[in-house]
């Protein structure tokens, strides 16, 4: 099974992060942890000047959150 993922390039000043998921580029847990961390990777280079989110795949830039992990969650706290 695809579970995704979350790369980085940098190239001239810019750092490109490309996330992709097989669901329509939902975002489970694995995959926001990784941008988030990606993003801030990028942000601490002090060579970066602008970071770019891009999404591989055809359907969709995101599907938002992974529905089967919302559907997990048993307390609303």
């Amino acid at each position: 099974m695809d579970n995704g993922y979350v790369k980085t390039d940098i190239a001239e000043g810019i750092a490109t992060v490309t996330f992709h998921h097989h669901k329509s580029n939902s975002l489970p847990g694995t995959i926001l942890r990784a941008m988030a961390q990606a993003i801030e990777d990028a942000g601490k280079d002090p060579e970066v000047r602008v970071i770019v989110l891009r999404s591989e795949g055809g359907k969709a830039f995101c599907a938002g959150a992974s529905f089967d992990e919302l559907l997990a969650i048993d307390d609303a706290d």
